[in-house]
């Protein structure tokens, strides 16, 4: 519709009424207030008899009306919101594509089980890290027997994934190796929202996570779980850093966006 108007296609919009033309206060005023007159468009909402082509008392509490849808959608936002953290207490998984290593069941709702197809590679990875190799070393590992990503997997099983990844990251195998949804724990809320109007996701410290344990059938022990929490908790203690590089920090992965890191070791090798 924006493209016609611009193309000027269109010199005027009808709705039911104003919350059809949209909720946010501020981009609904904009839309009547600036970008309709700068248009030449004429807006006419029904139920609301407002028309702007004429002059009319009832066009003048629109910023008003405006106001009120918000709020509609702002109180409508809060108690899904409530409906979702109360399921998350629970321990009932909400999200829509479950863990690397589980997914949902057709039986029963809000559950996820064991996907037998990635346990194997759950497996691998948790016991190659307890026999003590580094994250980074399991990474070039699976990326050389060409084991698919994340990301690749879940594309192959019909879910929409914007971001994909064709190599295996040491950030993606240490996000596994902490992850408690592996000894049976459901793992929700790391992420929220900014606000009910924006799309944005920020991340949440772990003390705001909604962690509640035995909740469904583990594939990792927890002996050798916290074995492997504990391995990559004192490597990060131990780490040393002994060199600054000129462009550290400034180049990144055009596969997955995350900043470029270098060992001393692939400095020897000339890589």
């Amino acid at each position: 519709m924006l493209e016609d108007i611009q193309s000027k296609k269109i010199n005027m919009v009808i709705t039911k009424d104003l919350s059809r033309l949209g909720r946010d206060y501020i981009q609904t005023g904009f839309y009547l207030e600036k970008y309709f007159p700068e248009n030449r468009v004429r807006y006419i909402s029904i139920l609301d008899n407002v028309d702007t082509g004429i002059e009319s008392t009832n066009n003048d509490i629109t910023p008003f009306k405006a106001i009120l849808n918000d709020m509609y959608a702002k109180d409508i936002s809060s108690k899904i919101k409530s409906v979702k953290h109360n399921k998350q207490e629970l321990g009932l998984f909400i999200g829509g594509k479950a863990s690397y290593g589980y997914k949902c069941s057709k039986e029963t709702s809000n559950k996820i089980i064991i996907d037998e197809e990635v346990r194997p590679i759950i497996e691998r990875i948790f016991n190659e890290a307890k026999s003590g190799k580094t994250c980074r070393a399991i990474a070039q590992d699976l990326s050389i027997d060409k084991i698919p990503t994340p990301s690749q997997y879940a594309i192959s099983k019909g879910h929409k994934i914007t971001k994909v990844s064709d190599y295996w990251a040491d950030t993606r195998i240490r996000e596994i190796l902490l992850n408690e949804v592996y000894i049976g724990n459901m793992v929700q809320g790391r992420m929220k929202k900014i606000n009910y109007k924006s799309k944005i996701n920020i991340r949440l410290p772990k003390e705001q996570w909604k962690i509640v344990e035995n909740t469904h059938e583990p594939i990792i022990d927890k002996e050798t779980f916290y074995k492997v929490r504990e391995m990559i908790e004192k490597r990060k203690q131990t780490r040393i850093k002994t060199h600054d590089y000129l462009l550290k920090g400034f180049v990144h992965c055009h596969e997955c966006g995350k900043k470029v890191g270098c060992s001393p070791r692939e400095l020897a090798e000339g890589k």
